[in-house]
């Protein structure tokens, strides 16, 4: 990789053992780009300008505070799909003083993984790759774009960026930060504190809650505890839980996590050191685990959390120690299986629009609206027809026999298996998320199970659906 932060990624990828990567979702596929390329991240717009190229993979180019950055889609190279997408973001990459913009569907958030975990991808003809190293994350593998080749497609009209006051020198010292909203308060996390993130949907409430943590998720395995207020941090303020915005996974020491729901992610962007500032005094005093203001590109001011001193909060560590294994691992999950009542997972409740039904939390990738068949096809199976999700088909079932596809709400997507493609399941409504006990059903075939529920008062016994 020559040019801009390759040398000093490459070195630094020789001596650390981590590396930090942004999450891309494209086409239902999860990808990955070193953050040490990333710029920032912005919207797409709905209409982008000329492409000025010939490369079958540019798509237009836009205007960022009056840097014209050309925009590529790798969705056809990559064989995800047989057209290029439209909307989502684009991450923007700096090479030099050259910038390109990649649109995907989605950025889900950070991930630091190990050097010895990644795997190089070589072509069998020897040519430069696309995805050209790999590594496996929950159980899924996720390919790492390489930027290196991405800006040496033929075709690309490359323009170089404005200086400004942004020389090689500030953009060398300059830290990644994700940039998160909460309570309308604007917040920059260091990317080295950041392990991941998880989807909204994945929260539950926890057993045995404590003031401030009464929600957990389930990540890799372990239960980790989830605060949504300001106050944790000193400040005024709260996430509500009907948010749907992420929760940032945060590493507060070897395999301890906690996790902080926040209203939205903005951005992931370089910040340089000369953009840094100390807290204003009348907040310094209150605000003891944050560190400054970060100035973004956008001018707004966000306050920087402090990594050294979240990570010796007394609170916070005390969360983080009951990172532990979670009941849903495969001895827990065999128990239950059993018929153990003192052994809970974690399940989605969920209204097909006859009854309610269960489906266990860690079968679900998402949930999304549903708009739709893009075309109808129907067999024994319950298969109603194909739908589009993110760029890509997802087979859509009816749950109940001879639901109507037209009368459902939500799409649950399940989990990839292996041999088989994307599958959405028809929802009305999702009633609640539980942690409840797999009883077998009295009188009932070997391997059904339900769960105790109480939902607005009432007391339900509900089947487990396994979307399979």
């Amino acid at each position: 990789m020559a040019g801009g932060f390759e040398p000093g990624a490459s070195v630094v990828e020789g001596v650390r053992r981590h590396l930090d990567v942004g999450l891309l979702r494209l086409c239902g596929i999860e990808l990955a780009v070193p953050v040490d390329w990333v710029r920032e991240v912005v919207p797409c717009p709905a209409a982008v300008g000329p492409c000025f190229g010939t490369h079958p993979a540019l798509i237009g180019s836009i205007g960022v505070r009056g840097d014209v950055i050309p925009v590529v889609d790798v969705s056809v190279l990559l064989g995800f799909s047989d057209r290029t997408g439209r909307g989502g973001t684009i991450v923007v990459l700096r090479r030099d003083d050259v910038l390109l913009g990649l649109r995907v569907d989605t950025v889900s958030g950070l991930y630091r993984v190990p050097v010895s975990a990644v795997r190089e991808l070589v072509d069998s003809c020897g040519t430069a790759r696309l995805v050209d190293r790999a590594f496996v994350r929950e159980e899924h593998l996720v390919g790492i774009l390489d930027p290196a080749t991405l800006f040496a497609l033929p075709g690309l009209p490359l323009v170089r960026c404005q200086a400004r006051d942004e020389d090689g020198a500030a953009l060398t010292r300059a830290q990644p930060f994700v940039l998160v909203t909460v309570a309308g308060v604007q917040i920059a996390i260091d990317s080295q504190l950041v392990e991941s993130t998880a989807p909204a949907v994945s929260l539950r409430r926890c057993a045995v809650p404590a003031p401030g943590w009464a929600r957990s998720v389930n990540y890799l395995g372990r239960d980790v505890r989830v605060f949504d207020q300001l106050a944790t941090l000193g400040l005024d303020g709260v996430t509500p839980d009907d948010s749907q915005g992420p929760v940032i996974l945060l590493r507060i020491a070897p395999n301890q996590l906690v996790g902080w729901h926040v209203e939205s992610v903005r951005s992931v962007a370089r910040i340089a050191a000369d953009k840094l500032g100390p807290l204003p005094a009348g907040l310094a005093a209150r605000a003891s685990l944050f560190a400054g203001i970060a100035t973004d590109r956008d001018g707004g001011q966000n306050l920087v959390l402090d990594s050294d001193a979240v990570r010796r909060d007394a609170s916070i560590r005390a969360m983080a120690a009951l990172c532990r294994q979670s009941a849903q691992n495969p001895e827990r999950s065999l128990a239950a299986e059993r018929g153990s009542a003192d052994v809970t997972s974690a399940f989605l409740i969920f209204d097909t629009g006859e009854r309610l039904l269960a489906t266990p939390l860690d079968a679900i990738r998402e949930v999304v609206p549903f708009h739709g068949l893009s075309s109808r096809v129907e067999d024994y199976s319950g298969l109603c027809g194909l739908s589009d999700h993110r760029g890509a088909p997802v087979s859509v079932y009816a749950v109940e026999p001879g639901g109507d596809p037209e009368a459902a709400k939500l799409l649950i997507i399940a989990r990839d298996e292996e041999g088989q493609g994307p599958r959405g399941f028809l929802a009305q409504r999702l009633a609640t998320i539980i942690n409840a006990p797999a009883l077998p059903v009295p009188g009932g075939s070997p391997g059904a199970r339900f769960v105790p529920a109480t939902i607005e008062g009432t007391a339900h016994s509900i089947r487990i659906h396994t979307l399979g």
